[in-house]
């Protein structure tokens, strides 16, 4: 019984540590820093995230603006966010933010008619 419960307390943390190792070789794509120490990152709930009109994000709890360039994709389509603490402040800082990609289609809204169907138009008008 001893050897199931070391092996799956073994397992577990071998997952966790997995999980956490993309983290590793960011950085933030700005500020040039090294987005995690080990422990600085974490998935956040899309309810904490707000998109921003110019393509940035706010954090809500911190009330972090993040700006659009320095948002980096996110490798399993949920948001990230890597921060720390000053020492000397006690206030937290941003280092790394990651959100999904943006899925974005490839056809352009139909906000107005074509020209063919205007002069379809056009041409029942004058009759």
């Amino acid at each position: 019984m001893r050897r199931f419960i070391f092996t799956a307390i073994s397992i577990a943390a071998a997952t966790a540590a997995n999980a956490h190792d993309w983290y590793e070789d960011k950085f933030d794509p700005q500020m040039k820093y090294k987005c995690c120490d080990g422990y600085d990152c974490r998935t956040i709930p899309r309810s904490s995230v707000r998109s921003r009109i110019d393509g940035g994000y706010t954090y809500l709890p911190h009330n972090f603006t993040i700006p659009r360039d320095r948002v980096q994709e996110s490798p399993d389509d949920q948001y990230h966010i890597c921060e720390s603490t000053y020492v000397v402040t006690n206030q937290l800082y941003l280092r790394c933010f990651f959100a999904p990609r943006v899925k974005v289609s490839l056809l352009p809204p139909r906000a107005f008619a074509t020209a063919q169907e205007l002069m379809s138009v056009a041409s029942h008008v004058r009759q």
